[in-house]
Order: C-alpha cells, then structure tokens, then sequence
C-alpha cells in the first residue's frame, strides 16, 4: 500500500454531521452502488477518500481507485487537502473508479 492509502484506511470516520456547514454528496463505487453521505463541508476531500476506501472491501485489501468529480470529470487526488466546500463538492456526485 502507498504512504496515502495506509493514511485513509487508518483515518477515523465520525457519524454524519447534523449542523454546521453540511456537504451532502453522491458516491458512485466502483461496483455500481450509489450512497448518499454527508461531510462535514469544512474537512477535507481526503475524507470522502477515507470513507470511499473504507466501505469497499477491495479498496480496504489495497486496491487503488481514483475519484472524478464535476463535468469534465476532474481527478481529485490533486486537491485532496482542499475543504469539500471550497472545492465545491457538496451537491456532487463523485465516481470511484478503480485504476
């Protein structure tokens, strides 16, 4: 596994945020299934990287996928320390491809 993908399978999920600022997102998985999840809009999209990895049991064995989002599709693992606000995410849905 890379530095990256050991710090998103050892990265704590908290419960889905219920005030504050609410990204509410669309997850494509790599295996078709859609999911619904709320961030916290101010952490980073590294976040949505840890939760993608960590409801996949592939993706948790240590196979890589990489996350589009937005038209044309723009790979996020450039912006990965931006917030999931800033970045614009929130209302997104968000393809998990595997590599």
């Amino acid at each position: 596994l890379s530095p990256f993908e050991k710090e998103i399978l050892s990265m704590t999920i908290t419960d889905e945020p219920t005030s504050g600022t609410i990204a509410r997102v669309q997850l494509r998985m790599p295996d078709g299934k859609r999911l619904v999840r709320k961030f916290d809009g101010d952490a980073s999209i590294k976040t949505i990287y840890a939760f993608v990895a960590q409801s996949n049991d592939d993706a948790k064995g240590g196979k890589a996928f990489e996350l589009k989002a937005k038209f044309p599709p723009v790979d996020l693992l450039s912006s990965v320390d931006e917030s999931i606000s800033s970045f614009g995410l929130s209302g997104e849905t968000i393809t998990a491809l595997w590599k």
